[in-house]
């Protein structure tokens, strides 16, 4: 029986898919809060700023390297049950990092909560795309990642703030408290969802012979570059070109926070209402120009505050479109495809780190957002190719088919 979106059935699934995004806050909230801490990290434990700043470094190669692993290797497990187990990983990571008296543990610490971030951020969005009613599937991915962009605007500075008034060991205790208030809410709320019986990690690698896969993860990864370029030196870039006070730079970052929030949820509608690689097109062509004005607008604060705002908004409404187009690609594995996504992600984050510190140490700093510009229009090439590799095939389904026969002669 399908049920329609006013019916008890859909409120309750709405109920859990705002649980996911909590979930989902926490892990935003982890991922961002350290940059924060790391001088009073390093003074604590008697680190140096770049020795601490590899907790960062731990947290985000984990990540990537963990989500599309263990998706395939936890395929059978109930979903319900999984989400509860890596919730509970994640929270022993941050209670660790909380405790630890030494760079080693907080080293270690840091690799356990990227595992359980990594699996839980991909299985989060499976679920809510199952439990969604079919009309509003964009939607639910759209609110899981809100929690994600609502932690740029709330947690970080929430975290901050924790830290500031007590230790920075308490704003991980913080998100130990938000990941276990999921993890029960979960337990207690979900319904039994079944994994992918029958199907193992070698069988669900047959996503990667997809032909629009390669194609769709680059990308993510280009759009990813074209936004990380400038905001990983954004803070320098405020202060630099901006000549923006710190109290100046905090409003300045909530007005991308906010954006952002905005974005991710405007996608989520665009998704359900339009193609998602037509939606894509755009969003992605539309970051293109803001990013190419942003090197204008940031030479004053008014422009600067407008051009974040906008940035941010752009930037995310486009993160639900590629999730629902990766759902439509990958059918029965598109959870292993999500998973391959967040690394990607930070891949791309990866890559935007090494290129944006070239081009700074070349002198380039305020050509930064013209350089991510760029990267966002190769990011519409490598759309446009996946886009041709769909219509050489004669439904998305075919494509998993032809992927699944290939390896069984093999």
């Amino acid at each position: 029986m399908v049920h329609g979106p006013g019916t008890t059935e859909a409120r309750s699934a709405g109920a859990r898919i705002w649980l996911l995004a909590l979930g989902m806050f926490a892990i935003g909230t982890d991922l961002f809060i350290v940059s924060g801490l790391l001088p009073a990290v390093g003074h604590d434990l008697r680190l140096s700023t770049a020795a601490a700043g590899q907790t960062v470094t731990a947290f985000a190669i984990t990540y990537a390297i963990a989500a599309p692993v263990l998706a395939g290797v936890t395929s059978k497990v109930d979903r319900r049950v999984l989400l509860f187990a890596v919730l509970l990983v994640f929270a022993v990571g941050n209670a660790l990092s909380a405790l630890a008296p030494s760079f080693a543990v907080l080293l270690t610490s840091r690799i356990v909560a990227g595992a359980g971030a990594a699996l839980f951020a991909a299985t989060a969005s499976a679920v809510a795309a199952r439990i969604a009613v079919p009309e509003r599937r964009g939607r639910a991915l759209a609110i899981v990642y809100a929690g994600m962009t609502s932690a740029i605007a709330l947690g970080v500075p929430l975290g901050n703030a924790i830290g500031n008034l007590s230790s920075w060991r308490w704003a991980f205790a913080f998100v130990v408290l938000l990941a276990l208030i999921t993890a029960v809410g979960l337990w207690f709320t979900l319904p039994p969802l079944p994994g992918s019986a029958g199907t193992g990690i070698r069988d669900r690698l047959t996503a990667l012979r997809i032909g629009r896969v390669p194609t769709a993860m680059l990308t993510t990864t280009l759009w990813v570059v074209g936004t990380f370029v400038v905001y990983t030196y954004l803070g320098s870039i405020l202060v630099t070109v901006t000549h923006a006070s710190a109290s100046d730079r905090t409003w300045l970052l909530l007005a991308f926070g906010i954006g952002s929030f905005a974005g991710v949820m405007a996608g989520g509608r665009l998704a359900d209402r339009t193609s998602p690689t037509a939606g894509l097109t755009v969003t992605i062509a539309l970051l293109a120009a803001v990013l190419a004005g942003l090197g204008i607008a940031v030479h004053s604060l008014p422009g600067a505050a407008v051009a974040l705002a906008i940035w941010g908004l752009v930037h995310w409404s486009s993160f639900p479109l590629i999730q629902h187009r990766l759902l439509a690609i990958g059918g029965r594995n598109a959870d292993m495809l999500l998973a391959l996504n967040n690394s990607a992600v930070y891949i791309g984050q990866t890559v935007a780190a090494v290129v944006g510190g070239l081009l700074v140490g070349a002198g380039l700093l305020s050509r930064l957002p013209l350089a991510g510009a760029a990267f966002e229009v190769l990011a519409l090439l490598a759309l446009a190719v996946s886009a041709g590799a769909h219509r050489s095939a004669t439904h998305p389904e075919t494509e998993v088919a032809h992927a699944e026969r290939q390896t069984a002669t093999s």
